[in-house]
């Protein structure tokens, strides 16, 4: 109680230091990375998941930037010690960059594992916490003036709000860890540099934090393209209070040579990290310098008409570059296809085959409840209501905080578009609270309890925090792979693949493929549209064997099924695969790598290419269902169905039958029940028990995982309990 007395007393508006400042903002740094401990805490009760002394990492798209630092990091040894990584020096002159090397967070998780003394594998691991954490600092600076308490708690709840840390969890190695960091901080630099305009500081201090503020905007757009609609949105409400302000031409012509020089900034960054993408570190020595330069800009330039007309110009400018860029996006082009439909020409929907969308199978694009929301980006619906009430009282109070707003929007696409966009709305709810708390502690003034209003404060406090808490203590992912998953992917390359081969695999393990095995993938996290999906789905669903094949050997040769189809015709071209293998030499190895854990989505893989290619229509996949409990000889389904394995017998509400036999993968038995039944029971070597139709067993990929498949054509090179690797013959 007495710390917060001190807090409250003496850490006012008025009395706030930059050490005080710097001191509080780290503590709240410390307690955000700290509670993300909790998660390998847990995880350490599990040596499955941990690999080289650390635990794998939660997100398939990790790999992706995974594969770009271990490539760099390589370079960077050979660089520098030679001698001592001469096998490193022999595998990179077999390799090609991967895409990832041009990444920013490739570099720098290279970077500090040249430079620290942690492994690839812990930067890996470890990176997204701290640096995700780095949030409160950009969001204490904008809560700064609302004293140190409401500063602290709009830093904690920025950190650790439910949306935000699944984010930037231990082990979720992404881009996300700094997107709102980047975008917050730009939103930080530009209030700091608006609230200099009531202070009599000198020029020079005015154009380093110009130079900061478009250096930041460079690297931003080059850590993230995406940030390019947040920076957008800078510029549209920033327009607003410009055109405003000439309203009043002569009473604000501080504010509008400052707006001036921001929007100048802002948009010839934009629009040349738009043009010429992959030369963002020179954008960000170029943004440093014209910090200066549009301080010092004689001050005719920023007459009314001349600036006018060169906004106007810039202004469409960045339209015709971004429109297309709205329109063409993996993730928000569903919603802009309703309104552009017939200006979307490379749109697969206005292709001649009908292809399976992508965006059908992807969590993180499905559609999010308004509850779900709510609980996500606040905590809960009466949370997110008073983050509603107070951001207006904010924003009523000071006008200045609009520049937040495409943060809450592109928060509330997530009811459309997925729950991918939730943790954008995070800041103006951690901002929206403590400013809420902020105005609070100014009511509770009149109080003379000093107990009663100090328990109001903690309680509101507290219960705030709590939801978000409780989360932390609930939400254990597990890794994306385990221990024996991760060495039978290493061991490819030391006895059988080189780095040119190519692996056959679901886009869900392209991209630990690359990392692991060095092995190149037809499809994978950044590669797998319905077209691209198409072929590798009627490889590992087909009931024919000779047609796997010589999909496997077409896509090996640089061949592309559709092409095919568009010449031939579909039927045609299907019983040419499989009239004969193609037993035509390649000049790399083909391995097919099927996971046993991809038999939990093989009902959804199906799906890519049971769909009728001339008219879009699918068919309705056969019974299949996971066991959730097993108590004994009894197995549990979700929908009251429930499985006797001494029986055979199948119990639900509205039928009662008996399976065929069940099959044992790991002591590999049989037990035969009743031969006229159309249901199997699949016993997995990790406990759990599949109850599928009959008609799974034949297809492609179980035929693998029963190792059923010809010798002729396939040929086992590795196993394991988790996965089993064949190669083309």
């Amino acid at each position: 109680m007495g710390f917060l007395v001190v807090l409250w007393k003496q850490w006012l508006p008025s009395q706030w230091t930059n050490l005080r400042f710097l001191s509080l903002a780290f503590i709240v740094f410390a307690f955000s990375v700290i509670v993300r401990f909790y998660y390998p805490w847990i995880l350490s009760s599990y040596p499955q998941y941990f690999y080289q002394n650390t635990p794998l990492l939660n997100t398939h798209d990790s790999y992706f930037y995974a594969q770009g630092a271990k490539y760099l990091l390589a370079m960077l040894q050979e660089s520098w010690q030679s001698s001592k990584t001469a096998t490193i020096a022999e595998n990179l002159a077999l390799m090609n960059p991967p895409k990832s090397a041009d990444e920013i967070l490739s570099l720098l998780s290279a970077f500090l594992a040249f430079c620290l003394p942690l492994s690839l594998e812990q930067i890996f691991f470890y990176l997204p916490g701290f640096f995700g954490s780095l949030i409160v600092f950009p969001i204490m600076a904008i809560t700064r003036n609302f004293g140190a308490i409401p500063c602290a708690f709009s830093g904690i709840l920025s950190a650790i709000s439910v949306s935000y840390y699944n984010r930037t969890l231990f082990g979720y190695y992404d881009t996300d860890m700094l997107v709102l960091v980047l975008g917050i901080g730009i939103g930080a630099m530009i209030l700091r540099i608006w609230d200099f305009l009531c202070r009599p500081i000198l020029d020079s201090k005015y154009a380093r934090n110009y130079a900061i503020l478009f250096a930041l905007c460079a690297f931003s757009l080059g850590f993230y393209a995406n940030l390019r609609y947040i920076l957008f949105g800078y510029i549209l409400i920033l327009s607003l209070f410009f055109f405003n302000a000439l309203r009043f031409f002569n009473k604000e012509s501080q504010t509008i040579l400052f707006l001036s020089q921001i929007l100048l900034g802002l948009n010839l960054i934009l629009i040349l990290g738009i043009l010429y993408p992959k030369l963002h570190w020179i954008w960000a020595i170029f943004g440093f310098f014209l910090g200066f330069v549009v301080r010092y800009l004689p001050k005719f330039f920023y007459s009314k008409p001349l600036f006018c007309f060169y906004y106007v110009a810039n202004f469409g400018g960045l339209l015709w570059l971004l429109l297309p860029l709205l329109l063409k996006n993996n993730y928000l082009n569903p919603f802009f296809l309703k309104f552009f439909q017939d200006s979307l020409e490379s749109s697969e929907d206005t292709q001649s085959f009908h292809y399976l969308s992508v965006l059908d199978s992807i969590a993180e694009v499905s559609k999010l409840g308004f509850m779900e929301f709510a609980y996500r980006v606040s905590g809960g619906i009466e949370w997110f209501a008073l983050v509603v009430l107070g951001f207006i009282w904010l924003v009523f109070k000071d006008k200045r905080f609009l520049i937040f707003l495409p943060f809450g929007i592109l928060g509330g696409f997530s009811l459309v578009l997925g729950l991918r966009f939730s943790f954008y709305a995070v800041p103006i709810s951690a901002i929206s609270l403590g400013f809420l708390l902020f105005k609070a502690f100014g009511i509770l003034e009149s109080l003379h309890h000093r107990i009663l209003k100090f328990a109001l404060i903690v309680g509101f406090v507290c219960l705030s925090v709590l939801p978000h808490l409780q989360h932390i203590k609930s939400y254990v992912v597990a890794p994306i792979l385990e221990k024996s998953e991760a060495e039978i992917l290493e061991s490819l390359p030391k006895h059988f693949s080189t780095p040119n081969d190519f692996a056959l695999a679901w886009w869900d393990y392209g991209y630990m493929i690359g990392y692991f095995s060095n092995l190149k993938t037809f499809i994978d996290g950044g590669k797998h549209s319905g077209r691209q999906n198409y072929p590798i789905s009627l490889a590992l669903s087909s009931t024919d064997e000779i047609l796997s094949y010589n999909i496997a050997k077409t896509l090996s040769n640089g061949e592309s099924l559709e092409s095919l189809f568009a010449t031939q015709g579909i039927r045609p071209t299907l019983e040419i695969l499989q009239s004969k293998p193609k037993h035509t030499p390649t000049q790399n190895a083909l391995f097919i790598i099927l996971p046993l854990k991809m038999l939990e989505i093989f009902p959804n893989i199906m799906r890519f290419s049971s769909i009728n290619l001339d008219n879009g229509e699918i068919p309705k996949n056969g019974f299949f269902a996971l066991s959730i409990q097993s108590v004994g000889e009894k197995i549990r389904f979700h929908n009251g169905i429930s499985l006797d394995l001494t029986s055979g017998e199948v119990v639900a509400q509205d039928f009662h039958t008996q399976i065929q036999k069940s099959i044992d993968l790991k002591n590999k038995t049989t037990r035969i029940f009743y031969e006229k039944s159309g249901l199997v029971a699949v016993l997995l070597p990790n406990g759990k028990t599949l109850l599928c139709a009959q008609s799974y067993l034949e297809s492609f990929y179980f035929k693998g995982l029963l190792e059923q498949l010809d010798s002729k054509l396939f040929q086992k090179v590795l196993k394991n309990d988790k996965i089993i690797i064949y190669k083309l013959l």
